[in-house]
């Protein structure tokens, strides 16, 4: 079994994160009100799933209404997890009214190396597990 999710505890897999990037198109004119939401979404991710990474941004070039989440989730049942949460489900659900329809996502196995292990609180290791 997976372990329990605690607030602030992230437990870095060696290999089998899952990435997950997603491109989303704010309606013109919804994007506070979106930043509102997603700020609260990544909050809830933290704090109740084996989220290790999130980050959201706006592209330098190109349309200013267009939002790129990146979230990195402990292993695939941590995903697992995270799509079948009831924050997850609230956060679609209010997003609709604020975002168009050419949400793109692409789900990505990450590999043990070429990445620095790191959690939300900016705390890193080269290598093993988090205690």
């Amino acid at each position: 079994d997976p372990p329990t999710p605690q607030a602030g505890v992230v437990r870095a897999a060696k290999e089998g994160r899952q990435s997950l990037f997603v491109t989303v198109t704010v309606k013109e004119g919804k994007m506070d009100e979106y930043n509102e939401l997603i700020q609260g979404h990544i909050t809830n991710c933290f704090a109740n799933d084996r989220c290790m990474y999130f980050d959201y941004g706006i592209p330098v070039d190109g349309d200013p209404n267009v939002v790129h989440l990146y979230e990195v989730y402990e292993d695939e049942a941590a995903y697992k997890e995270h799509k079948a949460s009831a924050h997850l489900k609230d956060y679609v659900e209010k997003a609709e009214a604020l975002t168009s329809s050419t949400t793109t996502m692409k789900l990505l196995t990450l590999a043990q190396y070429g990445s620095v292990n790191c959690n939300y609180a900016g705390e890193c290791e080269l290598s093993g597990e988090w205690d």
